[in-house]
């Protein structure tokens, strides 16, 4: 009953059972990913609206600068959006490595990646390297996506809404981008399928690179430009 070279008998391998693998193919891997991006926001996010709201923040403002304050707030905000989304990716690779094998990927059809691109050649080759980059990158997306509620809390009062703007981003890029990829034959940014690792083409490694560090840009000129004129809300 061991492996006879037959597809069917080759041993389950860790690289092909932890969630990560699954994000935009196994329906609950991709659900974790939505619910990471809603609840990135959640700890830092909806406590700087309060404190604009309420004028605490004025009380920040009087005992260091509002520069130093503003960075402080926006490298925590990434950071702590990042572990967010890998805290839970690491424990599940964790956990999965205790009872599978980490069998090197062969192409028997198990396998997610399918030598096609670049990033599917690095997964057969070099499999931990891969699953490293992946992970860094997620922790890079959950930040930027992150930061996203901490600009739009200049634009809304609302805690709630801000919270919601990470997802919101995230799902409308989704939907914008099939939009075009249908009707312009543009290449997908939808981030949930630059983060689905069987799914990223080489074509689309400029937008995997670039798609968050646009983001934080973008969030960071607003934030750091509205916050300099803040006398609170």
């Amino acid at each position: 009953g061991g492996y006879d070279g037959s597809v069917a008998s080759y041993p389950h391998s860790v690289f092909t059972s932890w969630m990560g693998i699954g994000i935009g193919y196994d329906i609950w891997a991709t659900v974790y990913l939505y619910v990471c991006i809603l609840l990135a926001a959640l700890p830092y996010c909806s406590t700087f609206v309060k404190d604009n709201n309420s004028q605490y923040i004025l009380q920040y403002y009087s005992r260091i600068s509002k520069n130093r304050l503003h960075i402080a707030k926006f490298i925590t905000t990434f950071v702590v959006g990042g572990l967010i989304v890998v805290i839970p990716l690491l424990v599940n690779l964790i956990a999965t490595m205790m009872f599978v094998p980490a069998l090197k990927p062969i192409e028997n059809g198990l396998f997610m990646g399918n030598g096609s691109s670049f990033m599917n050649v690095l997964f057969v080759k070099h499999t931990f390297i891969y699953t490293f980059i992946y992970i860094v990158q997620f922790f890079i997306y959950g930040g930027a996506f992150c930061v996203i509620a901490l600009a739009s809390s200049y634009i809304f009062n609302n805690s709630f809404l801000v919270m919601l703007m990470p997802f919101v981003t995230f799902y409308g890029l989704g939907v914008v981008s099939n939009m075009l990829r249908n009707m312009f034959g543009m290449d997908s940014f939808n981030p949930m399928r630059l983060l689905a690792s069987n799914m990223l083409s080489d074509k689309q490694l400029a937008a995997y690179i670039l798609e968050p560090i646009i983001i934080t840009v973008i969030s960071g000129i607003i934030f750091f430009v509205k916050g300099a004129d803040n006398e609170a809300l």
